[in-house]
């Protein structure tokens, strides 16, 4: 993960509502090449171009929570037994009009789609709203682009995916910050590995 690491998670001991979503949040390297994706869609959309320490996959925004509901979260996923996967991020595209212009992959992995779908469960599950649409894996690169981006992302970005995180947004006026709550491992337990 780029920005939050090496830093350990801010307690906020007030009772102040939280933004928070869970993310996949890539490491330095994944972020790098997917910044040199965005600037060079950019170029052909034109609009706001997000910064590097920005760039992540949201698997579920829940908006402002309580403290002691950001606590019932963070035990919701140390439950979840996600597999880790590699993304890889191949395709380009916009929604709303060219609003958001996004990078994601050709298919969604099937670990992938397990551990949004299995988050989502828990999720309701505990209470929470989550949104009834399905699930879109897929990273935005650009704000307000003024034209749609070409479809392939070339080269492509392989971004290996071992862990997912608990985010808190601080909005700004120079757009929002973000600070990492916790991160969870996804279990590299192939077959291999079990012996089988």
């Amino acid at each position: 993960m780029t920005q939050p690491q090496g830093s350990a998670p801010e307690r906020d001991s007030g009772t102040e509502p939280q933004r928070v979503f869970f993310a996949l949040w890539p490491e330095e390297r994944v972020a790098a090449a997917l910044y040199t994706s965005a600037r060079r869609i950019h170029a052909q959309t034109g609009g706001r171009l997000m910064r590097r320490d920005s760039l992540h996959l949201t698997l579920a925004f829940l908006g402002d929570q309580s403290p002691e509901r950001v606590e019932t979260l963070r035990e919701l996923a140390a439950t979840l037994r996600g597999e880790a996967f590699e993304l890889l991020v191949a395709r380009a595209g916009a929604w709303q009009r060219g609003r958001i212009v996004w990078g994601g992959p050709e298919v969604t992995p099937p670990p992938l789609a397990a551990l949004a779908e299995e988050l989502a469960a828990a999720l309701r599950a505990e209470g929470f709203a989550v949104e009834a649409r399905p699930f879109a894996a897929h990273v935005t690169l650009v704000r307000n682009g003024h034209q749609p981006p070409s479809r392939e992302i070339n080269p492509p970005v392989l971004w290996p995916v071992g862990e997912f995180a608990l985010m808190r947004s601080h909005l700004g006026a120079e757009g929002a910050r973000y600070e990492c709550l916790g991160r969870w491992p996804l279990s590299h337990d192939t077959q291999a590995d079990r012996g089988t």
